[in-house]
């Protein structure tokens, strides 16, 4: 069955379909930039439009063939605990974690103001493998105890993970040098992101609820952006931010 491909050959053939919307949308983009576009502009700015539809449908359509639970792929996202994304079954909460980090982060840096934002699933999938490589005690101590100093330090790490993953992931050759978010953009958007999560560990929420946590935590790191750039900036960068979610999960809906 098409269900039965590996999940690394899925996640594959879904970034490459994206990487390809992607362009096509920074073609529209640039077409609309330009003044007063006539002739093979207007035909080719058409053409991208359809294109770009086309590549939608078919991004729908294949995971409705290869996933194994497509309804979850049109199910509100929100951050989930450690807990959910680092369970005993190691596959079924790295599927959880790349999935929703995708969605959230595409979101967050829309807010943000961040256009045509390129982001890749297998990213996060990376991710999720280097944070129980390296930091598989930290996590084991955050969803043993439910502790708040170490669900800080836990998703601390995890802030300063998914930012070097994203800014390692390999650019397609039409992305060189062009409109990628900022790093302070990149370090905010994964720092709500991580207090998110941490703040769905401290409640113990596995499953999303009506809170809006990955809202609350952009929210509440952009008011202590001086903060944030310390944490980023600092010799102890991830105690420094270990210590800033400590501060803010009690107080977080």
């Amino acid at each position: 069955m098409i269900r039965d491909i590996s999940n690394e050959i899925v996640v594959g053939l879904k970034d490459r379909l994206r990487d390809v919307r992607h362009m096509i949308r920074a073609s529209r983009s640039d077409t609309i930039r330009t003044t007063a576009p006539e002739g093979p502009e207007v035909l080719l700015g058409h053409a991208a439009r359809v294109v770009d539809k086309a590549l939608t449908v078919a991004e729908k359509i294949s995971i409705s063939l290869v996933s194994q639970d497509p309804k979850a792929h049109s199910a509100t996202i929100e951050a989930r605990s450690l807990n959910a994304y680092f369970p005993g079954d190691s596959a079924k909460g790295e599927a959880l974690f790349r999935r929703d980090v995708y969605y959230l982060a595409k979101r967050i840096f829309t807010i943000l103001g961040c256009e045509n934002p390129l982001v890749h699933e297998a990213t996060f999938a990376a991710v999720h493998a280097a944070m129980i490589r390296r930091h598989a005690g930290r996590i084991k101590a955050a969803t043993g105890t439910n502790g708040l100093a170490e669900i800080s330090s836990a998703c601390a790490i995890l802030a300063f993970e998914l930012q070097s993953g994203h800014q390692a992931q390999p650019l397609p050759p039409h992305m060189a040098g062009e409109n990628t978010p900022d790093k302070a953009s990149q370090f905010l958007c994964f720092s709500a992101i991580a207090l998110a999560i941490g703040l769905a560990s401290y409640s113990a929420n596995e499953e999303p609820g009506d809170e809006k946590l990955v809202e609350s935590a952009l929210l509440a790191l952009k008011a202590r952006q001086t903060n944030l750039i310390e944490a980023t900036e600092g010799k102890n960068r991830t105690d420094a931010l270990s210590g800033l979610f400590a501060f803010l999960i009690p107080v977080l809906p």
